[in-house]
């Protein structure tokens, strides 16, 4: 009989798993949770509850080696993303690791290596991107309703001033470029397809732990078109992004994970009287979005069990890890 599900094994007891992907794998049909494994029993057990997996395990290694288990998700610290992934991948499983991928572009090549060595499937969770919205954003500025893109200025921030939080870790891949820079670098990646000429960073450091804690980015690209990137760890919760064509502008004021209903605005036709531009007519888009986190499990698992196509393709997180491994060097972040 044809395999209609995937099992899935969760390796380590995340706040994003707990709190969204889990939930979201609960949800597809396609999809089954069979194991979750944590180092510190007592708190696997309590992570594990409302989930119901068939398997518990204290070892991350014993979960790989369970047969039954077909992909596993990885949201474990970003400074071991790329040891787990190819114990993983030498295990037979199936891959979808949390963003970023991996601390360097040189650590993803060799993650993405070790999946094609041993046959399975590996992709960037970046969520947003499996969903709707951005996908009709790309719709609309592949139309050329907007005209050629001229101008992207996108913003992702989060207010977090817990230095004894993952974020606060230097070594272990935190500060804003993992955390928040990159949903932006990956949306300039996905929306562009290519690598910028040229950028110009500023980044603001917490002086307690080193770590950068807000990123602002110009990258420059072909024919002067320009990504404003702003993101951070120390301001208001934001995300947002705006694209200026030659002819209009298409708006969203969501961010990034958004579900339900959403709204795209999208302007043209504005032209100059005196200090001021008229007759612009605004058109609004309203779209249905499914749970970000399901829709990236629901796809994932279609891949592996009908050999689709990945949203999220090696080229783009190559890309996209290439680029933020320049804006740390650019901006001083060791």
């Amino acid at each position: 009989m044809e395999k209609k599900t995937v099992r899935w094994g969760v390796l380590g007891c995340s706040g994003i798993g707990k709190s969204r992907t889990i939930p979201g794998l609960l949800a597809c049909e396609n999809a089954e949770l069979y194991a979750i494994a944590g180092r510190n029993e007592e708190k696997l057990k309590a992570y594990a509850e409302p989930f119901a997996p068939k398997k518990l395990y204290t070892d991350y290694q014993a979960l790989l080696d369970d047969e039954n288990v077909d992909a596993v998700y990885l949201p474990l610290p970003n400074g071991i993303h790329m040891e787990w992934v190819k114990k993983a991948a030498a295990a037979g499983k199936h891959i979808l690791c949390e963003k970023p991928m991996a601390l360097t572009e040189e650590q993803v090549r060799e993650m993405f290596a070790a999946a094609k060595e041993h046959g399975v499937l590996l992709e960037e969770a970046y969520a947003y991107r499996h969903a709707q919205l951005v996908q009709k954003v790309k719709e609309i500025v592949d139309s050329g309703a907007i005209g050629r893109i001229r101008y992207l200025e996108s913003k992702h921030s989060t207010f977090d001033t817990n230095r004894s939080g993952i974020r606060y870790q230097k070594g272990n891949g935190g500060g804003a470029v993992y955390d928040v820079t990159c949903y932006n670098v990956s949306l300039a990646s996905y929306l562009f397809g290519k690598d910028p000429e040229d950028m110009s960073v500023y980044c603001g450091f917490d002086k307690e732990t080193g770590v950068d804690v807000s990123d602002a980015v110009m990258l420059r690209y072909e024919e002067g078109v320009t990504a404003m990137l702003y993101a951070g760890l120390d301001a208001y919760r934001r995300g947002c992004y705006s694209i200026l064509g030659e002819t209009g502008r298409i708006d969203v004021d969501h961010k990034f994970n958004s579900s339900g209903v959403c709204h795209i605005r999208v302007s043209t036709g504005a032209r100059p009287q005196g200090a001021e531009y008229v007759d612009e007519t605004t058109t609004e888009y309203t779209i249905w979005v499914d749970d970000n986190y399901k829709k990236e499990i629901e796809l994932f698992s279609d891949a592996v069990l009908n050999g689709s196509a990945l949203t999220v393709s090696e080229e783009e997180s190559l890309r996209t890890a290439r680029v933020c491994d320049a804006i740390r060097r650019a901006g001083g972040i060791d």
